[in-house]
């Protein structure tokens, strides 16, 4: 029996599917997700999730963080990101690193050490985006 993923943002459900296995970036290390595993609630960092289809197909979505539940051959992931390779624009991401980097740069001492590390979030997030778009550039689909 294989396992129901589902991953939802604020705005839409970005994939539901019948999965055979769930690779994904968790907060300590790379996790696998197979039919019967044991209930489980973990935090998920910025990266690549990857899933193979019941009809072995191999897919994947950049996420960001988030949390991944498990139970009972259902695992739902809640992420404030959910992209394929085609959504991500290189430039825009850029950008985004550039202004929280400048940001850093130029008001460090009047940041508060939240806003220090919400701008370090930012720039870690933008760069995995980057990361999972040249990685699947190079992989033909």
């Amino acid at each position: 029996m294989p396992l129901h993923l589902k991953i939802i943002t604020p705005l839409r459900t970005a994939v539901e599917a019948d999965a055979l296995s769930i690779r994904l970036p968790a907060t300590a290390e790379q996790l696998e997700i197979l039919p019967g595993h044991t209930a489980l609630i973990t935090a998920v960092e910025p990266g690549e999730l990857s899933y193979t289809t019941t009809e072995h197909s191999s897919q994947s979505i950049f996420v960001g963080g988030g949390f991944l539940q498990v139970e009972d051959d259902n695992a739902l992931l809640v992420t404030d990101t959910a992209l394929d390779a085609d959504e991500v624009d290189p430039s825009s991401v850029n950008a985004a690193i550039e202004q929280a980097r400048n940001r850093l740069r130029n008001e460090q001492s009047v940041l508060s050490r939240e806003e220090q590390t919400r701008l370090e979030a930012i720039i870690a997030k933008q760069l995995a985006m980057l990361e999972y778009k040249n990685k699947r550039a190079r992989v033909p689909h």
